[in-house]
């Protein structure tokens, strides 16, 4: 999954992430252990006859300072205020969830997370045509009781999502998919509610019939149309971090504007963007749009630990890269009303570009248990992403069968490194259960603010 590297990376002043890069390819290329290359393989492979000083200590000083990554990925968080953000819902678990569930264990640890986008064009019109049709039949066999309740259409529909959400898990736990369905429209039901001040069930009833035949055309979504799409994909992410008892008032939809038509921010393209000078023309954030609701939380929540998706504009969903210049800014912003010398920063990547070995300065391992909750979570939350509406160009599957296989990918490149028995003879039962690597870039501030000026800077040319 690495891309290639440009033959011009290997040019110019040299430093230890180049070495890494060199003596990995080099192991990759004889498919031979590190600590079993001589002198003379160094000497024969021609980026590596680059290293400065070259000698087996080099090799050595690799194999240390893979494994300071990582055990840096193993460390257990406790006493932070962790604030993870995604552009849209699902990349933030798709990214790293094995690392952030050992996050939740701590009650010490305040975790929230913000998802900046609603992403509502993941979202077809098929799925919401029958979200709406199941909500009916429902009410039709008087399965939705709260409807009955005097005071639900004027403010009740506005209360217990979070029984939604219990309601849904509990029958993932009793392998009810009918129960679980119920919970679902339950929440649809809320949502249209609301979004179209529905005063009873004939309202409910004319509404849905109207839109379901506006969406059996192929009619343009309207914004109220739209906005339930994403109020859908908020309602999955919920879902997945319920999985571990996170509470709605932790979990932040920022719905930033970068999809609103009439905004100054052209419309996305989502998937991977193929234009490359047609990216390099795309304006940049809007303050009191995009990065102003992110400032916001930063000074409310104050947290101590961020992620932050650092795709390259080009390598992923036109969005990610502007989510992240979006944050940078708030960031930067930030920096100059508190003190920002203790806060990390951790860029991820997830489906759509990864991290080489060598860029990457935490490993976080996954285990076969990490693996088996995230694939259960992700099938069970993410309704509308079994079948990705835009799927990766490399991958025909799931997402979450994707993030797998880059995570067994990484693991097997450092393998290359530090050897299989590293991992099956370690004193360490975390480090003993691996058989997956999440690669992560920690940062400080400064560090990720000048990160985005520089990816900036490199479209601009």
């Amino acid at each position: 999954m690495f891309p290639k590297t440009d033959p011009s990376y290997f040019d110019g002043p040299w430093n230890f992430e180049k070495t890494e890069h060199a003596v990995l390819g080099l192991c990759k290329i004889l498919d031979r252990y590190a600590h079993k290359l001589t002198l003379e393989d160094l000497q024969n492979d021609p980026r590596c006859a680059k290293i400065p000083n070259l000698s087996l200590d080099t090799v050595q000083e690799v194999i240390r300072d893979v494994e300071a990554k990582l055990w840096r990925g193993a460390q257990f968080f406790e006493n932070e205020v962790i604030y993870h953000t995604g552009p849209h819902h699902d990349d933030i678990m798709l990214g790293i969830m094995p690392f952030i569930n050992r996050q939740l264990r701590s009650p010490k640890n305040q975790v929230h997370f913000a998802i900046m986008t609603s992403g509502y064009h993941s979202v077809t019109d098929a799925f919401l045509q029958k979200a709406m049709e199941d909500t009916l039949d429902y009410l039709y066999q008087g399965r939705i009781q709260m409807v009955r309740y005097p005071d639900f259409f004027e403010q009740g529909y506005r209360f217990k999502q979070e029984k939604d959400i219990h309601h849904y898990l509990d029958n993932v736990a009793r392998r009810n998919p009918d129960e679980m369905r119920r919970g679902f429209c339950h929440r649809i039901l809320r949502d249209a509610v609301g979004l179209w001040g529905l005063k009873s069930v004939d309202d409910v009833e004319t509404r849905f019939k109207m839109e379901i035949g506006n969406l059996k055309e192929g009619k343009p979504n309207s914004h109220e149309i739209q906005k339930l799409k994403g109020e859908i994909r908020e309602f999955e992410e919920e879902l997945v971090w319920a999985y571990t008892g996170t509470a709605l008032d932790h979990i932040h939809h920022l719905r930033l504007g970068l999809y609103e038509s009439k905004s100054e921010v052209p419309e996305p393209v989502e998937g991977p963007t193929k234009n490359g000078p047609a990216c390099r023309q795309a304006q940049g954030p809007v303050f009191s749009r995009d990065i102003e609701p992110i400032l916001n939380q930063f000074r409310e929540l104050k947290p101590t630990v961020i992620s932050v998706a650092i795709d390259s504009e080009g390598l992923g969903p036109n969005t990610h890269y502007k989510v992240m210049q979006s944050i940078a800014e708030a960031v930067r912003l930030w920096g100059e009303e508190a003190d920002l010398s203790k806060l990390r920063i951790f860029g991820y990547r997830n489906v759509w570009s990864t991290f080489h070995p060598a860029e990457a300065n935490v490993y976080v391992p996954v285990s076969l248990n990490a693996f088996a909750v995230f694939e259960k979570a992700f099938k069970d939350s993410y309704l509308t992403q079994v079948k990705a509406e835009f799927p990766n160009p490399d991958f025909d599957g799931p997402f979450s069968e994707l993030a797998e296989t880059i995570w067994v990918k990484n693991y097997k490149d450092v393998q290359f490194l530090l050897g299989k028995d590293f991992f099956f003879e370690n004193a360490h039962p975390l480090i003993r259960a691996t058989h997956g690597l999440i690669f992560l870039k920690e940062m400080d501030a400064k560090g990720f603010v000048a990160l985005a000026e520089e990816m900036k800077q490199k479209i601009n040319v």
